[in-house]
């Protein structure tokens, strides 16, 4: 089992002292004060669409307003970076992503992002008429795909597999593109990429991958740099709000491969994504690559919360956090399992960290009550219908010992039986 990296304590008992030693040795200890302290003193491990707020957002946007909108007005377009911003983010994301950093453009949301993406793979595909997606894919996903039926030519036929092994034996000549959330939302397993990337390009599909439960969190190889091969993902999305960080409603982001990058005019034309925007010119002449998919003006205010996010994200070496995750979920499993594995608690989500993704996920009957109670007892998890409780380790942070104190009180919350309480019945979203 993987403890976390303790030493000396395989196959007995973990304590708090273990968790302190490896606190002791994190290197990226010094990311938590870039970080706002959550209210009352709760232990973060949220995985729902919110992540922790950079401690730099207050005061940048309180400056945002005053100096630019307040102080330079409509100058601030040209004098300040709020037209580079989606660029900015986005290259800043870049390197969690295994991207270029022209490659990543920051903005919109997850959904329009997907609508844009998957409507241009259908676009560039080289055959087939069906778009080949998990039956339990996230539902936004899904209903993108379906809502395409009516709006490109040639609507494709959208084809759901049951299971996992059955859509990689469906991946054939028919297939025009494969489209798939990388890391299952309630179980966080998580699919092979370079895998599917290969066998999709085999039969001469393309990809378009949803990242949001994997962004900042896990390894994520999108031109396959890292791979034995030099298969690669074809399109993929992302949003910003989770585990990067960028606020409530932040800018999502989407990734095109630079082998497409100027294959096709994009699925919304719009003047910011022209070549030259301020030109005014009545005829649309897309920019290059990823730029071209910019549509409308800039949300500059979230922009500018999801650019504190970004600017700590430029700091981080994408190894160090990669191996902390590893250790902070590896723990995680085996505290609650320790804790509160008589307790009606079981493990969801795969047990090795390869074929996991950002969050980690239980199971227990009264998942929904027991969130509450857990909230209540100052620790933010989040609960999936039926029976999810979803636990996100942030890695730039979270200790080691927030991961012992939040199964030392889940372990309280289930012995005492508090959830039990009728005013824990009602689930939050």
């Amino acid at each position: 089992m993987d403890r976390g990296g303790c030493k000396g304590v395989k196959g007995g008992r973990l304590e708090r002292v273990d968790c302190r030693r490896l606190d002791a040795a994190d290197p990226l200890a010094h990311f938590r004060e870039r970080f706002a302290a959550p209210a009352n003193g709760r232990i973060f491990f949220d995985a729902n669409s919110i992540g922790r707020m950079p401690a730099a957002v207050p005061e940048r946007v309180g400056r945002l307003f005053a100096d630019d909108w307040v102080g330079m007005g409509r100058r601030s377009w040209s004098r300040g970076a709020w037209l580079e911003r989606p660029r900015q983010i986005g290259a800043a994301f870049a390197p969690l992503l295994g991207a270029l950093p022209e490659d990543v453009l920051a903005g919109d949301s997850t959904t329009v992002n997907l609508f844009k993406l998957l409507t241009c793979a259908w676009r560039a595909r080289r055959s087939g008429s069906v778009i080949l997606t998990e039956a339990g894919n996230f539902p936004s996903d899904l209903y993108v795909a379906q809502g395409l039926r009516g709006v490109v030519e040639g609507g494709p036929e959208i084809r759901t597999c049951a299971g996992r092994g059955a859509l990689l034996d469906a991946i054939g000549p028919e297939t025009a593109v494969v489209y798939l959330s990388h890391v299952d939302y309630r179980t966080s397993e998580r699919w092979d990429m370079a895998e599917v990337d290969a066998r999709a390009h085999a039969a001469g599909a393309l990809t378009v991958w949803d990242l949001s439960h994997s962004a900042g969190a896990i390894p994520v190889d999108l031109m396959g740099a890292g791979a034995d091969h030099v298969d690669h993902a074809d399109y993929a999305v992302g949003c910003g709000y989770k585990y990067l960080g960028a606020g409530p409603g932040g800018p999502a982001w989407l990734w095109v491969h630079p082998r497409h990058g100027g294959e096709a005019w994009p699925t919304i034309c719009g003047w910011m994504g022209h070549e030259d925007p301020f030109a005014f010119d009545e005829r649309y002449a897309p920019a290059p690559g990823a730029s071209r998919h910019g549509a409308g003006t800039p949300a500059v205010i979230a922009n500018e919360v999801a650019w504190c996010a970004a600017e700590i994200w430029r700091e981080v070496e994408p190894a160090k956090l990669w191996e902390k995750h590893r250790r902070l979920s590896g723990l995680l499993i085996a505290l609650v399992e320790q804790e509160c594995g008589a307790l009606g608690v079981a493990l969801q989500s795969p047990r090795d960290h390869g074929r996991r993704g950002g969050h980690v996920s239980f199971t227990h009957p009264a998942a929904g009550p027991v969130v509450e109670a857990l909230f209540e007892a100052g620790v933010v998890a989040s609960f999936r219908k039926p029976d999810s409780i979803r636990f996100g380790p942030g890695a730039l942070n979270l200790r080691y010992e927030d991961v012992w104190e939040a199964a030392a009180r889940l372990r309280e919350v289930l012995k005492t039986g508090r959830w039990r309480d009728p005013r824990f019945r009602q689930a939050a979203v």
